[in-house]
């Protein structure tokens, strides 16, 4: 994932461990841009520009891949903000500490920092559960929640009295409306918005020491003592003052318990990669004497940021001082400046390039911004676009492999993700595994919703089949998918061994394709259903792939959704190839060395000054459907492991004459859709066309088998592969021949 940050920072390398390398990417910057190597001792990095990206990447050995990252919110310590960027690398590990960046920038009297995290809610949380000090309807859905309680009605009625419409839909065709404007009731204070603030503020300029040992001074060279600036708040005090409202003498109490009461059924989870803007928002004049915000005072927009892996971000934006203090505001020395720094008032928005407006959610105001201060950003979910649901297409993923939409030539492509026509996956998007023209395998996680409006139909139940390509190119039939799914509900989940409830399949009368009712196996759409724990409710199905595919080929499957009657309302297609084949991968014992040929446990003996005499070996890999991602043969030695030897692997790039013949190769990756296959040895042009069997011979590259003073040493002929497979959390199988066991003496 990229990071993107705004204004001056200095980059350096905190921590590295890791057995990839690694390296960071500066790019938009005005200075700074370039490649870096992620290493300890690579200099800070001095960054300017108004936006700009960091992107940590690292290469497992095919290639300069990015890395997953997370931040870690930022802290003020010795005048310098600070924060950490983590990120792993496509190991086995998950620990963040693959390549840790830290992000340092001054304070300064005229930057602002906001951080936080950003997150939607739903369930029958219909006020905003990010903002303690006000009541805030930010939804359609929540504004007819909260009519249907007589002390929050009394108060809308009061002050958004011209907004009660929206509860009702416009007859006719009309344009797309914007996004809803928040509603914002205080709940606690005497005015409808926080009086409108500012900070004294003074800066100091401190000069370094400078001490007898370091000060060498001469007639022709004098000491330069180094300065710092340090950035002190002082008091805050209002700039406009509202007035007192005497309707917000309401039942406070009242309040509280409607909220208390909602509050357990609000079920968040973090937004991840979404794009946040914020804005500033200047107070209209009814505003700063105390009427309730109404959205439509001038805004500027600050720029964007998006939110990492766990719905966290981080923002930097810049205000020019309002005024200079007068010296008797506050004391002032020599070497000091005061200024007064006005608070700004931040509205922050979730961009949607598939909304009407771009703009998918707006929030309310955080009043009053301090230099730094964490703001959490919810979002409620039915104002979000599910990426499944746009454009009527209901699958949305396969584990943690967002499916694209549609292509007119069956190919599916989107979330930086691409879907061949006939399954073949390639993922790069970095919320999941990376995989490059990959089969599918495994037992899979399927993810589809049918997210429709309110005042449409609703699908409560679905079917899905699936067929599969055959050998000669025809499919076979349609069959009904039937493996029991279950799900736990929320009631029951303190119960005893309880393993969920069953979600399907039923025997129902539904139509299948539009057509005529008939019976099917049928499951209950329970991904709106609070009743439920809110965690993968909606996952459709989990697909043991090796039922669905006995031999390797594409499979298609289709997901109908049915409203309560039946009704057929909207339908899904995916083909996805699948193998779970394991490659074939064999060592002939046999082994040769000159005449000598042993077979199993030879010891053979170097002949007389040939210290470095070869090893014939003959060995095969194959995946017979090209889905090896490489292959290597290789030895070990002793007790020390790996030893190594010669000719090399086959190398990357390929060369014009590729050797002859080769001991190992990876896959080399071309188009997304329109894929290369590696299938192992029989793609060396040196195999012998009926076994597959490739022979090679092997030396140490160190110039001899065995030290001076070794008379004999055990070695074995190891070989290993890897699939590229997934399931859509992992990324291939590794794979070991059984290996030979040899001796060498001299």
């Amino acid at each position: 994932m990229t990071i993107t940050m705004q204004g001056p920072w200095t980059v350096s390398v905190k921590f590295k461990e890791a057995a990839f390398q690694q390296r960071f990417v500066i790019a938009g910057a005005t200075s700074g841009n370039g490649t870096y190597a992620g290493l300890v001792t690579t200099p800070p990095v001095s960054v300017i520009g108004p936006h700009w990206s960091l992107t940590i990447q690292n290469n497992p050995g095919t290639g300069w891949v990015n890395s997953d990252d997370q931040i870690k919110f930022p802290t003020l310590s010795g005048g310098q903000y600070r924060f950490d960027i983590e990120s792993n690398d496509q190991g086995v590990d998950q620990d963040f500490n693959d390549l840790i960046l830290t992000c340092s920038t001054p304070q300064t009297a005229t930057d602002f920092m906001i951080y936080g995290n950003v997150a939607y809610y739903s369930g029958m949380c219909f006020l905003n559960p990010c903002n303690q000090g006000s009541v805030i309807i930010d939804s359609v859905f929540g504004l007819k929640e909260a009519l249907k309680y007589p002390v929050l009605r009394g108060l809308i009625e009061k002050f958004y009295p011209d907004r009660l419409w929206e509860i009702r839909p416009p007859i006719g065709p009309t344009p797309d409306p914007p996004p809803f404007r928040p509603m914002s009731i205080p709940f606690r204070g005497q005015t409808m918005l926080p009086p409108k603030q500012a900070q004294v503020v003074k800066t100091s300029v401190i000069m370094a020491k400078t001490t007898a040992a370091t000060a060498k001074t001469t007639a022709k060279i004098q000491p330069i003592a180094e300065a710092t600036r340090t950035v002190v708040p002082m008091q805050v005090f209002d700039i406009a003052k509202a007035a007192p409202v005497a309707a917000l003498d309401f039942d406070r109490l009242a309040v509280a318990s409607i909220i208390d009461r909602i509050r357990p059924y609000c079920e968040t989870a973090p937004l991840k990669g979404v794009v946040v803007k914020l804005q500033e928002y200047d107070r209209t004049s009814a505003e700063l004497i105390g009427g309730p915000y109404t959205g439509t005072g001038n805004r500027e927009d600050l720029g964007v940021c998006a939110t990492d892996r766990n719905g966290n971000y981080i923002f930097r934006f810049t205000r020019s001082i309002a005024d200079i203090a007068h010296e008797s505001v506050v004391d002032v020395a020599a070497g000091e400046d005061v200024t007064v720094q006005a608070f700004p008032d931040i509205i922050a928005q979730l961009v949607d390039s598939m909304a009407p407006t771009g703009i998918s959610y707006e929030s309310a105001p955080y009043w009053n911004v301090p230099f730094l201060k964490r703001v959490d950003i919810c979002a409620p979910k039915v104002n979000l676009p599910m990426p499944a649901c746009q454009g009527g297409n209901a699958i949305q993923a396969i584990g943690n492999i967002f499916i694209g939409v549609p292509q007119a030539d069956g190919t599916r492509v989107g979330f930086n993700n691409s879907l061949g026509a006939e399954g073949k996956i390639t993922a790069k998007n970095t919320l999941g595994p990376q995989t490059r023209c990959a089969a599918w395998a495994g037992t899979m996680d399927f993810f589809a919703c049918f997210l429709r409006p309110a005042n449409q139909p609703q699908v409560t139940q679905y079917t899905i089949r699936y067929r599969r390509k055959l050998p000669d190119m025809t499919w076979t039939g349609w069959a009904f998918f039937q493996q029991e799914y279950r799900h736990p509900l929320i009631a029951s989940i303190g119960l005893p061994n309880y393993n969920g409830d069953l979600v399907g399949p039923w025997d129902r009368t539904v139509q299948v394709g539009g057509g005529p009712a008939v019976s099917a196996k049928v499951y209950d759409n329970i991904e709106s259903n609070s009743a439920w724990v809110f965690s993968r409710r909606d996952r459709k199905a989990q697909i043991s792939s090796p039922l669905y595919a006995p031999t390797p080929g594409p499979v298609q499957f289709r997901i109908e959704g049915y409203n309560a009657t039946g009704a057929k309302l909207a339908e899904d297609t995916i083909t996805i190839y699948i193998d779970n084949s394991a490659p074939d991968r064999v060592i002939d014992p046999n082994i040769t060395m000159g005449t000598q040929t042993l077979g199993n446990c030879a010891l053979f003996t170097l002949p007389a000054g040939q210290s470095n005499a070869p090893l014939t070996v003959r060995f095969k890999v194959d995946q017979q459907k090209g889905f090896l991602n490489s292959y290597a043969l290789y030895a070990y030695k002793g007790a020390t492991g790996n030893f190594p030897v010669l000719p090399p692997l086959y190398p990357q790039p390929v060369p014009p004459q590729p050797p002859s013949p080769y001991r190992g190769r990876s896959y080399e990756h071309g188009d997304d859709l329109v894929c290369t296959l590696l299938h192992g040895t029989p793609d060396d042009p040196n195999h012998d066309p009926l076994s597959g069997y490739v022979t090679v011979g092997i030396t140490a590259a160190s110039g001899s088998w065995l030290e001076p003073t070794q008379p004999f040493c055990a070695f074995s002929i190891n070989l290993s592969c890897s699939t590229r497979v997934t399931n859509g959390y992992w990324n291939g199988n590794d794979y070991w021949a059984t290996p030979v066991l040899i001796g060498i003496q001299k």
